[in-house]
């Protein structure tokens, strides 16, 4: 990242943040022993990484916190025993536990060594959509407080609920947008046609 030529600037993410940055490169020159695998093999270890990156996307991880959050926001504000409110909790709960069980089909294919096929695709999908719905209910369940921006205060608890929103935008756009991840899994798993 030092060479010259390579110039980075940061981006402001909705919130404020510097999470992400563009990065040009004008002419820049990498000696030969820099050089990552074979001339013109880019490609290939780019989906490899991509690969890699849809499986740490597609962690359950954000989504387990997420339903935490909103479980504490819900008891809070009061709606947490509501049937309406209930049903749509349940439903996302049930999405997360279905997309740790599919995680934990993936990483035991990492760690056994092998390549992830095209089929990781779908556990960015699954993931990153099941945080974004996580994320809108939040805002649905706090109520005129939902789109204030910082840590709101609920009783006891503190929840910041734009800052889920927030992220659950971006990330169904990094690591490839869903759009194309749909796109991977219809020509390299379901064999589609391509028009």
């Amino acid at each position: 990242m030092d060479q010259p030529g390579i110039t980075i600037r940061p981006i402001k993410n909705l919130a404020g943040d510097e999470e992400f940055c563009e990065v040009f490169l004008d002419n820049v020159k990498v000696p030969a022993d820099c050089l990552v695998g074979a001339i013109n093999e880019g490609w290939t270890i780019a989906k490899a990484l991509l690969s890699f990156e849809r499986i740490f996307i597609g962690s359950p991880k954000q989504s387990q916190y997420a339903v935490k959050r909103l479980e504490v926001l819900a008891k809070a504000s009061g709606v947490f025993d509501k049937n309406t409110f209930r049903e749509k909790l349940t439903r996302l709960k049930l999405n997360v536990l279905d997309l740790e069980s599919t995680y934990q089909q993936f990483a035991d294919i990492v760690r056994r060594g092998e390549t992830l096929g095209p089929d990781v695709s779908l556990l960015k999908i699954w993931g990153t959509e099941t945080f974004a719905r996580l994320s809108e209910l939040m805002v649905e369940t706090a109520g005129a407080e939902g789109a204030n921006i910082g840590k709101l205060t609920f009783g006891d608890s503190e929840v910041d609920v734009m800052s889920q929103f927030y992220n659950a935008r971006p990330a169904t756009i990094y690591g490839g947008s869903n759009e194309i991840q749909r796109n991977i899994i219809a020509k390299g798993v379901l064999n589609l046609p391509k028009n």
